[in-house]
C-alpha cells in the first residue's frame, strides 16, 4: 500500500468540523480520523491489523453526496500516518498534518468541482466492485502535494471548499507554525507536542477567510490557555469584521522549575444557534521545558553563593574582616539571585 484517500463528511458534525481542522491545523499537528470497518477498503483493514498502515502518506479530503448525481469530493490536505489501529469495529488513524494540495489546476466553480468529483467517485467505486470507501488506498490522482506559499494554497482550499452549502457561511480559518519571539519556528515531539522552553514568548499567527460576510453573525476568533502555564499576553478575543484578516496571538510559558504540558484551544466560531456555519477548532498541545540554561545559571550562583557565605568561616579570624564581610555579603546576594524566578521575558 503506497499511500491513502482518507475523506470526512457532513453526515455528522464532528466530521465536518474535522474538515476546518485539517484545513486549519499547522504543519506537525496531528488529527485523529475514525472509521467503521464498512468504510474502510478490505485493503486498508488488512494493513491496519498487520501494523503495515505506520510511516504511509495519506491525502486528506471531504467528501459529499458521493452516492448521488451531484457528488463533491475536494482534497484538503497531505498528512503522514503516525499510527493506525484497529479498535473493535473501528478503525483509528492518527494522522501528522503535511501540506496543501497544490489546487491551481483543479476545478474553481461548483459545476466544475462536482463534474470533477464524479470522475474521482467512479474510479474508486470501480476499483472495489461498486461500492464506495471513505478509506481506501484505490484512488485517482490527485494534486500534488505543495509546502511552499502555504497562505495562498489554504485560501485556494477554503474557497473551493465555501462552494458547498455545508461551508458556504462558515469562516475559515489557518494557524500557522508557532514561532519564538526571533522568529524560529517551535518543533513538534513524537506525540505531536509543540516543545517550547518556559520564559520564551511565543507567536501564532492566523488567517481568517469567509466567502460569505454576514453583519450580525457574531463571529469571534479566540485563543484560550489551558492552564496556568501559559500565559496570554495579546487579546485573548477577537470580533471578526472583515472577510479576511489576519490576527497576532502572543504567549509566554510561565517559569517553572520543572517539566510540564499546557494546551491552547484556537476558535474561531459563531455562537448564534440559528447560523448553519462550521466552527473551526485548533487545540495546540505543549510540553514546556524548563530552561537548561537558566538552570545552569542559577546552579552556577547557588555554589558560589555557598561558597562565599562559608569563606569566613574556612579563612579563620586571621584574615581581614573586610574580606570575610565583603565575602559574605556576596554570597548571600547569590544565593538570593539563585532563588528568584529569573523570570526575564525572551
Amino acid at each position: 500500500m503506497d499511500s491513502l484517500l482518507l475523506l470526512s463528511s457532513d453526515d455528522k458534525r464532528r466530521y465536518a468540523e474535522d474538515i476546518q481542522t485539517v484545513l486549519a491545523a499547522p504543519e506537525g499537528f496531528v488529527v485523529q480520523f475514525r472509521y467503521s470497518a464498512r468504510w474502510a477498503t478490505p485493503a486498508v483493514r488488512r494493513a491496519v491489523s498487520n501494523s503495515r498502515a505506520e510511516g504511509v502518506p495519506a491525502v486528506l479530503g471531504f467528501a459529499a453526496n458521493t452516492m448521488a448525481t451531484d457528488p463533491f469530493v475536494l482534497p484538503i490536505r497531505y498528512a503522514t500516518v503516525v499510527k493506525a489501529e484497529k479498535v473493535a469495529q473501528m478503525f483509528i488513524f492518527q494522522l501528522r498534518i503535511g501540506g496543501y494540495p497544490n489546487l491551481q489546476d483543479y476545478p474553481d466553480s461548483l459545476p466544475g468541482i462536482v463534474a470533477q468529483s464524479r470522475i474521482t467517485v467512479d474510479q474508486i467505486t470501480a476499483a472495489e466492485n461498486g461500492v464506495f470507501h471513505s478509506a481506501t488506498s484505490n484512488f485517482p490522482l490527485l494534486p500534488a502535494e505543495a509546502t511552499d506559499n502555504a497562505p495562498d494554497r489554504w485560501l485556494a482550499a477554503a474557497e473551493r471548499l465555501a462552494l458547498h452549502r455545508t461551508y458556504e457561511s462558515s469562516f475559515f480559518l489557518r494557524v500557522a507554525s508557532v514561532e519564538t519571539h526571533q522568529g524560529k519556528a517551535v518543533r513538534y515531539d513524537g506525540d505531536g507536542r509543540l516543545e517550547a522552553v518556559d520564559g520564551q514568548s511565543l507567536r501564532i499567527v492566523t488567517n481568517i477567510y469567509t466567502k460569505r460576510y454576514l453583519p450580525d453573525a457574531g463571529f469571534k476568533l479566540t485563543c484560550t490557555p489551558g492552564g496556568p502555564n501559559l500565559r496570554i499576553a495579546s487579546d485573548e478575543v477577537y470580533d471578526v469584521a472583515l472577510k479576511y484578516d489576519v490576527v497576532d496571538f502572543w504567549l509566554f510559558p510561565a517559569v517553572q522549575n520543572y517539566d510540564t504540558f499546557s494546551r491552547v484551544r484556537i476558535s474561531l466560531a459563531s455562537e448564534k444557534s440559528d447560523l448553519r456555519t462550521v466552527p473551526a477548532h485548533v487545540p495546540l498541545s505543549f510540553r514546556i521545558n524548563r530552561s537548561r540554561s537558566r538552570s545552569l545559571r542559577r546552579w552556577l550562583a547557588t555554589s558560589a553563593g555557598a561558597v562565599l557565605v562559608a569563606l569566613p568561616a574556612i579563612l579563620g579570624e586571621q584574615s581581614p574582616l573586610g574580606v570575610r564581610v565583603a565575602a559574605a555579603l556576596i554570597g548571600a546576594g547569590l544565593l538570593a539571585l539563585s532563588g528568584a524566578a529569573l523570570s526575564s521575558q525572551r
